[in-house]
């Protein structure tokens, strides 16, 4: 890949796991590493594709009013700071930008919060860190991390739930509805989603390929009779690269797009919180019958290097991939547009309460901070710094994002996604369903047998890790 990732906040796995996972879990690693590398420059983006206004209700971020013992309301009369002011500890991974707009946020919420000090603390390997000093009772406040490791902190007392007016209810009406439930788990709700990332498809207008990507995202037969049609005009060209479609290297993330898409559930997730598999349904076997068959008309080598190569050459027409990829495309001078298809995995980077707060007495303190970063301001600072969408709806339908072409884009394309999965036993799945993918695309197995043998897996994984 023609980038590098300089901090690790993916999923974690062990060097005894299976090599097709390690191998996953590593391209994840290093795209999603992104998320925390950021820019000192800001590049103007090219006209993109119109993306529709999200209409959303005026949704204020909790206060005084709803919050017992919480107050964020600022105070009108100047207060005399002592020493003696309470200090909330924030940890956190970020450098560049997205720390220059924390600092600027704790600045901003310590004048309207005049008695409490906020200290912030950069620590290069986070989420050891809080595993390590939580249990000596030494942990912060409150943290900035990725959802996809809240269950396994969760499970492990290293975090607090958020107290009320923090429930169900109020991310719904706040927050995209697939970032809103990454920061839920066990009926509990952890955290506030601050941006997210997912993918979608990325396409050369100089091809003029727009009209064959329907704007209805959940319209496969189309997309797919467009393919075939598109490549069979254009015998040395492709109209979609997406490097799930190998029988080489098993590729689940790239896939959940297509694999979600087929399933309009609101919980379309393979495995719950409660360890039920959901694997083998028509939903998913149809879907991987159609990934077979668009991998009929799609490049044999679908890399993320082939990809990017094959659009820059002319010779993909859209690329399935996330905003990491638009640095080379800028660069080059290629003209693009975005279009969000199917439903992909939808990463948040959130905020949480450390255990250590409820010991200290600060949970109140904590909650209000965090708060304080669901308003539609803060996100839309973090989210322009870190070059994702924002969460919250306010902040996705605001001038700013909606003027930022490619933010307002991806901000759409997440807006039906599924939540990359926060459970401890999410370890259990990425490799039987990269190999039942493997398997279908090689003409192996038919879907529904490489598919059940997916689950049965993934099934006796859990239960062997459940058994007392």
């Amino acid at each position: 890949m023609n980038f590098q990732a300089t901090q690790s906040v993916g999923p974690q796995i062990s060097p005894a796991k299976p090599d097709c996972i390690r191998l996953w879990v590593f391209v994840w690693v290093l795209f999603w590493g992104l998320t925390a590398c950021q820019k000192n420059e800001t590049q103007p983006l090219p006209t993109l594709n119109p993306v529709a206004q999200i209409e959303v209700a005026e949704t204020p971020a909790p206060d005084s009013a709803a919050v017992d013992g919480i107050a964020t309301a600022a105070t009108e009369e100047p207060v005399l700071v002592t020493d003696d002011r309470p200090v909330i500890s924030v940890w956190h991974q970020w450098q560049g930008e997205l720390a220059d707009v924390l600092m600027a946020g704790i600045a901003a919420y310590e004048s309207q919060q005049p008695g409490v000090n906020v200290e912030a603390v950069y620590q290069e390997n986070l989420l050891d860190a809080v595993a390590t000093a939580v249990p000596a009772g030494e942990g912060p406040d409150v943290f900035l991390m990725s959802q996809d490791s809240l269950g396994a902190f969760a499970a492990s007392g290293l975090i607090a739930p958020l107290p009320a007016p923090f429930d169900p209810a109020y991310l719904d009406a706040t927050f995209n509805p697939a970032a809103a439930a990454a920061v839920q788990w066990q009926n509990e709700v952890w955290g506030i989603p601050l941006f997210q990332q997912g993918i979608a498809l990325i396409y050369n207008k100089a091809l003029n390929v727009e009209s064959f990507i329907p704007q209805d995202p959940t319209n496969f037969d189309q997309l797919l009779a467009n393919a075939i049609t598109y490549h069979q005009d254009n015998p040395e060209k492709y109209l979609i690269c997406n490097p799930s479609l190998t029988a080489v290297s098993p590729d689940v993330y790239h896939a959940a797009p297509i694999l979600f898409g087929f399933n309009p559930a609101a919980d379309a997730r393979f495995i719950d919180d409660s360890g039920n598999v959901r694997i083998n349904t028509p939903e998913y076997q149809a879907a991987a019958a159609w990934m077979k068959e668009l991998s009929l008309v799609s490049p044999p080598d679908p890399s993320y290097e082939a990809c990017q190569e094959g659009l820059l050459a002319g010779q993909v027409a859209s690329w399935w991939t996330g905003p990491w990829a638009l640095d080379a495309l800028r660069e080059a001078g290629v003209d693009y547009g975005i279009q969000g298809f199917g439903r992909p995995y939808v990463h948040v980077t959130g905020l949480f309460i450390g255990a250590n707060a409820i010991e200290r007495g600060r949970a109140e303190a904590a909650a209000d901070f965090i708060a304080f970063w669901s308003a539609p301001a803060q996100q839309t600072q973090a989210a322009l710094a870190a070059n994702n969408p924002p969460s919250s709806l306010q902040a996705l339908a605001s001038p700013e994002i909606q003027g930022n072409g490619a933010l307002s884009a991806f901000g759409q394309a997440l807006a039906n996604g599924v939540p990359f999965p926060a459970t401890p036993l999410a370890d259990a799945q990425w490799a039987p369903l990269g190999e039942a993918i493997q398997s279908i695309l090689s003409g192996g197995q038919a879907p529904e047998a490489a598919l059940a043998a997916a689950e049965t897996a993934v099934t006796q994984s859990i239960t062997a890790v459940q058994k007392p």
